[in-house]
């Protein structure tokens, strides 16, 4: 790309609008959900993160660490409860709603799971993992990189895959 395009966007209308758009998430997914938090302690969470629309009903626990591009929505009617001591890795998507709502009605969500999510402590969730309505994990399991769970992780356990599977005990 010559020169010449590239100042033609930076001066355009798209771009600063991007710009815009970015800035406004930052503050109100990051910076103003943070404060909103059910409750926090100790907690790393990269400036990336994203909490979703409320993020009250979110609730960790001491010395937690949430990782890049990860985002942790609970919904107005679930909750999200994270354990001490848990890595949570970059990209991953915990939600205890379906995303499954109609442009037509957003109010109501076609498949109606909506549901809390139970993270022990001293879990570690790889990057990109996503963790559905429902969810349980068991304190000290970890869940491999990619993985969907949409069930119960026994504690001291490792799950992988999608959907997630028992691959081995932790001694």
């Amino acid at each position: 790309m010559n020169r010449i395009k590239k100042i033609r966007i930076i001066f355009s209308f798209y771009f600063w609008k991007q710009i815009y758009l970015l800035i406004a998430s930052f503050l109100t997914g990051n910076v103003w959900a943070r404060s909103r938090l059910g409750s926090y302690e100790d907690i790393d969470i990269h400036p990336t993160v994203r909490f979703g629309n409320s993020p009250e009903n979110i609730f960790f626990n001491k010395n937690i660490s949430v990782g890049y591009g990860t985002h942790i929505y609970a919904g107005k009617d679930s909750k999200i409860f994270i354990g001490d001591n848990t890595m949570i890795g970059p990209f991953v998507f915990i939600t205890t709603e379906a995303f499954s709502e109609s442009k037509e009605n957003p109010n109501n969500a076609h498949s109606g799971h909506v549901d809390d999510i139970h993270i022990g402590y001293n879990v570690r969730i790889g990057a990109h993992a996503v963790l559905l309505p429902g969810s349980k994990i068991g304190d000290g399991s970890s869940i491999g990189a990619g993985s969907v769970v949409n069930s119960e992780v026994p504690p001291n356990t490792i799950f992988a895959g999608n959907p997630a599977k028992f691959k081995k005990n932790i001694e």
